[in-house]
């Protein structure tokens, strides 16, 4: 496990022991917003990831979808010089 996973998890740990418990479980989707957001940054990095989960948020009020919506898997690159 890399420097930067571990240092998700901690984040993610910190927000389920701090902030968590004072809005409560009101998320609409599973996995909750908080475990997409930290699956988000581990499998697409710090810019994709953070406009994946900022995405998710947004989708994630009354007027929203609900359900199982995990992240979407992480694509192959594909090179220029490939045909």
């Amino acid at each position: 496990m890399s420097f930067y996973d571990r240092t998700v998890d901690l984040g993610l740990r910190a927000y389920k022991l701090t902030l968590s418990p004072l809005i409560g479980r009101q998320c609409r989707f599973l996995p909750t917003c908080s475990e997409y957001a930290a699956q988000a940054l581990k499998d697409h990095g710090p810019a994709k990831g953070s406009w994946l989960a900022l995405r998710r948020i947004c989708r994630c009020n009354p007027f929203g979808g609900w359900g199982y919506d995990p992240p979407p898997p992480r694509q192959p690159r594909k090179w220029m010089c490939e045909e």
